[in-house]
């Protein structure tokens, strides 16, 4: 490539608005508007200025509080003056959020943007978000975004070939992508170091770079002195013009050296790696809203089809806006003012809420259609998961005794209740079908265990008909062996809670590892049994590190091959991190994460990395009888590995909005995140193969996703006593989604490939009935529109709903 090409550079005057950071979102809208209104005053002034502005948010916030501004933006806009980029609702940490998260923040973005200013943006940004996982560009194209613009991590964090390159998705998709140089913000009113500085970091195998410029983070925007300043470079003849993301990336687009840009197929990391654990309750509340709504969708559409019911579809957007705006990078990475998790907390009631509504309504609509007369009250049990599943279930009241809708007992174990007024609790064990349900019956007569698998269970042993479980001194798991063929998946004592010590800021800055290690929980008691009955078998033990202590449960069933585990946390440690550690025997084995839509194989280099539901370990492929175990998590998102042991971050305690350089005052009194008690759980998951054998993606799923109960009245109804309203094939290629339409009655099916495997993919519904086939390519991403009417018909679309060829 020539190295001597002269650069043009391309200005792009921007405002970066942090709506919530060290100020509350009250603040935010302010900044919004006095920022915006700045924009236009300078529009108006000198008619060679172009202002860049992400996040429709922000555009329907201001809409509420003085919609004359959109009029003028509006115009602007049309003018080509006015670049809507982004075309998210929000620029959100892209670690955290699911894979659907990601693709409703450009579905909702990109919406308002048609709706309201006539067209959608065709330029990613997410200037400030702290990493870029290895799905995102299949997920932006999808979203009909074709360039993206990031700044970190900057080139002291990741190494690239230069700041403008071709980034390759998992799936081979690809987006023109640039990094910024030097910073989105400016804060002088002399740009010429800040442009020389640019330059200078300039690829040189294109003519074209970038500049951004402008007051950024509390917003602000360009100022007068930038534009004066960037004239006077002009009038020296310098090579830069005001101008716009979408003319740099066409003038790189009809650059015929453009063929030959580097590619990059690789997760854009690591930034501020504290931020994968940094206040867990955000993190813990986002997971939980994801959930509701992708339930309350899916079973809603199938109500609607089935029985008449409402779909809430006002409802369920204003939730799945509030929760995208949560995911702001500020907000969901923990890293803003106590005071904006207050506001967060609300708006994570606020969407719970809406969806927990939207579900049990639309589950109660369908159940109030089946028969469920007979002997006994009726217990209706639904699966939202489009596969079937054999499944734990607590029920709330439940009977001490079922029969199956096959007439054949099913065992139900007492636990403790949530209450202390002596009403029952029972736990039972239940296979549903996909996205179905079944009609279970209460009995009168104990029928005790159905099943002849053995489960025992002391103070110091648990096991069953595939594990065994040794406590040691510590009273936690010293094995866990494989009944069958006496394999340890533990290479020492194992779930010890390990703290370490974290004098680093809110973010990490700098901090690649977590590894001072200050000690660990120990015993304080001994443990104790205190599950023993027909469904599964429990020990607790009671654990102190110095002003803190956990009660950890670790429970096997008689029917499931499911180790699942439990903790409970009064954490009082300051300054600190704590991990879950699991030290199995593959030393060198590959270590396969879950990511937003997608997976990520990484060394075990002992660093943090994020991840969503599930992690693996496994041996090296050419192993005979390969083994690994996999790693289920409810709440966590930051890990390390380091030969063969697996550390999962549980909590950080730094001060909240701690940024560096800032120094902590002796005499000051600072208030310390995830203080107080919080709750864990895990599931271990042993395994032949790698992970695939394991089905990982959808035990994840099953961990987090719970199965919903009714205790129904006896009626009539169209409906019989079991049913199922999904199918597919192969395993790997999983319904993601189930949605009504944004525009009409149709229905959406949103499909992921989940192992890596190109197939032939059936699926079927049964409300309404279809059936159609597709091809998918290892990790592709597919969006099927079922069409209304009296024959359903299937059509291929984006993630924004369109025909693909339209």
């Amino acid at each position: 490539m020539n190295t001597d090409t002269p650069i043009k550079l391309h200005a792009i005057g921007n405002a970066h608005i942090d709506p919530v950071w060290l100020w509350r979102w009250t603040e935010g809208l302010e900044t919004i508007r006095a920022t915006f209104r700045s924009a236009l005053d300078i529009l108006r002034e000198h008619p060679d200025f172009v202002f860049t502005c992400s996040s429709s948010a922000f555009y329907e916030l201001l809409e509420a509080v003085e919609p004359g501004m959109i009029e003028e933006i509006r115009q602007y806009v049309h003018e080509g003056r006015w670049e809507l980029v982004g075309g998210w609702w929000v620029e959100p940490d892209t670690n955290l959020p699911s894979g659907e998260s990601l693709v409703r923040q450009g579905l909702y973005g990109q919406r308002y943007l048609k709706e309201t200013f006539g067209r959608v943006a065709s330029v990613g940004y997410n200037p400030d978000t702290f990493g870029h996982p290895g799905t995102l560009p299949q997920i932006l194209r999808s979203l009909r975004l074709t360039r993206y613009v990031f700044m970190r991590p900057g080139t002291h964090e990741k190494e690239l070939p230069g700041h403008l390159f071709r980034w390759r998705g998992s799936d081979g998709s690809e987006v023109l992508t640039a990094r910024i140089a030097r910073s989105y913000a400016t804060w002088g009113s002399d740009l010429r170091e800040h442009v020389d500085q640019c330059e200078r970091e300039a690829p040189r195998y294109v003519g074209d770079y970038l500049v951004f410029y402008g007051v950024g983070n509390h917003g602000g925007g360009p100022t007068r002195e930038n534009l004066a300043s960037i004239e006077a470079l002009r009038l020296e003849g310098r090579a830069i013009e005001f101008s716009s993301l979408d003319r740099f990336f066409a003038a790189i687009e009809c650059d015929e050296r453009s063929v030959n840009l580097p590619v990059v197929q690789d997760e854009l990391q690591h930034h501020a790696r504290g931020c994968y654990s940094a206040h867990s309750g955000v993190k813990r509340h986002n997971r939980r809203a994801e959930a509701l709504l992708m339930c309350a969708e899916g079973i809603g559409a199938i109500a609607a089809s089935l029985v008449g019911y409402r779909y809430p579809h006002e409802d369920l957007t204003r939730a799945w806006k509030a929760l995208l705006f949560t995911q702001f990078h500020d907000i969901l990475a923990g890293t803003s003012l106590p005071e904006a998790y207050v506001d967060a907390r609300d708006a994570h009631g606020f969407a719970a809420h809406i969806a927990s509504n939207a579900l049990h309504t639309g589950l109660q609509a369908m159940t109030a259609a089946i028969d469920t007369r007979g002997t006994g009250s009726a217990l209706v049990l639904f699966n939202p998961l489009p596969w079937p599943v054999c499944m734990p279930i607590e029920i709330e009241r439940g009977p001490a005794a079922l029969v199956g809708d096959d007439g054949m007992p099913i065992a139900a174990q007492s636990i403790q209740p949530t209450t202390t007024s002596r009403q029952s609790r029972t736990c039972i064990v239940c296979s549903l079908p996909a996205c179905g349900y079944r009609v279970l019956r209460h009995s009168d007569e104990s029928i005790g265990s159905p099943s002849a698998r053995p489960l025992n269970v002391d103070e110091r042993h648990l096991s069953n008909e595939w594990w065994r479980l040794t406590l040691g001194d510590t009273g936690l798991p010293l094995s866990l062996t494989d009944r069958d063929s006496g394999i340890d998946y533990l290479r020492e004592a194992g779930m010890s809670l390990v703290v370490l010590d974290d004098p680093s800021d809110t973010w990490s800055h700098g901090i690649r590892a977590y590894t001072a290690e200050r000690g660990r929980f120990t015993m304080a008691g001994a443990p104790v049994v205190e599950e023993n009955g027909t469904v599964r078998a429990a020990i607790r033990s009671e654990l102190v590190y110095g002003a803190s202590r956990a009660l950890h449960r670790i429970r096997l069933y008689r029917d499931l091959p499911l180790i699942e585990g439990s903790i409970e946390i009064c954490w009082n440690e300051p300054l600190s991190a704590l991990k879950l550690s699991i030290p199995t025997p593959f030393r060198y084995g590959s270590l396969t994460s879950e990511i937003p839509y997608g997976h990520m194989i990484r060394a075990q280099d002992g660093e943090e990395h994020p991840y969503s539901g599930w992690l693996d370990i496994s041996q090296p492929p050419d192993v005979q009888d390969r083994r690994g175990l996999t790693i289920l998590s409810e709440t966590s998102y930051g890990y390390d590995a380091q030969r063969g042991e697996i550390r999962l971050t549980l909590l950080r305690s730094p001060v909240y909005a701690h940024h560096d350089p800032a120094v902590l005052e002796s005499d000051l009194q600072y208030r310390y995140m995830d203080q107080g008690w919080s709750v864990y759980r895990y599931r271990l998951i042993p395994h032949m193969g790698d992970w695939r054998e394991a089905r990982a993606p959808l035990r994840a799923l099953e961990h987090a996703v719970p199965m919903l109960w009714v205790n129904e009245y006896a009626h009539a109804g169209m409906l019989p006593v079991s049913g199922s309203f999904s199918a597919s094939d192969p395993w790997h290629v999983v319904m993601s989604a189930i949605k009504r339409s944004e525009e009409g009655n149709d229905l959406v099916v949103r499909c992921v490939e989940t192992a890596g495997l190109a197939c032939t993919a059936t699926f079927e519904l049964r409300a309404p009935a279809v059936s159609w086939s597709a091809e998918f390519a290892p990790n592709q991403i597919r969006t099927f529109r079922i069409l209304a009417g009296a024959a359903p018909s299937v059509i291929e679309t984006d993630c924004l709903e369109i025909r693909l060829e339209d």
